[in-house]
């Protein structure tokens, strides 16, 4: 073997190739958990939610806008020097316009929903996941436990009391001083 990999090794030996889906595998027994609170521990229903994380939360997600994160423009910039290093000649266009398509990319826009046909497309994207209609019902009528169970196990940063306490400080001294300098003009 010639070239070096990192994965992730889990602490049953599983072995992951990146750290979200380690991460992900960690988590899985207490978004189960916190799934079986509230499902009376229906093992099939409890079982499809894990399962389908995704498409339920993008389910959930219709009709709200989006932007362009940093995180995608720069996969975008990679993938746009990929294309101008692959020397493709029908790929001309894209190499000469690559910083007019980095700098102009936009998600295609959306079209505002009200609550109630965004609550009618989360359904219809539910029920085509799931192929049943009192499925779809149940995870809507259960949507903020649902949502709230997938965040089960994420670690949140916590900022420390006094980091918090010194830059609540460093704002009043900074208003201080503004309002000093526009009370001498």
């Amino acid at each position: 073997m010639d070239q070096l990999r990192q994965v992730f090794v889990g602490p049953d030996g599983k072995i992951f190739d990146t750290r979200k889906e380690a991460q992900d595998y960690l988590r899985r027994p207490k978004v189960t958990a916190a799934l079986n609170a509230f499902t009376k521990s229906n093992k099939e229903l409890v079982g499809w939610l894990v399962e389908n994380q995704e498409a339920v939360e993008a389910a959930f997600e219709t009709g709200t806008i989006c932007r362009v994160t940093k995180s995608e423009r720069n996969k975008l910039a990679k993938a746009l020097e990929a294309v101008k290093e692959s020397g493709n000649p029908k790929a001309n266009f894209v190499v000469e316009n690559a910083v007019a398509i980095l700098d102009s990319f936009r998600w295609p826009s959306v079209q505002r929903m009200t609550d109630e046909e965004k609550l009618a497309a989360a359904k219809a994207s539910l029920v085509a996941a799931s192929n049943n209609q009192e499925l779809a019902d149940y995870i809507l009528a259960n949507k903020d436990a649902i949502l709230e169970a997938y965040q089960s196990g994420v670690e949140k940063r916590q900022i420390n009391p006094k980091a918090q306490e010194a830059l609540a400080a460093y704002r009043a001294k900074k208003a201080a001083e503004k309002n000093g300098a526009t009370a001498k003009k």
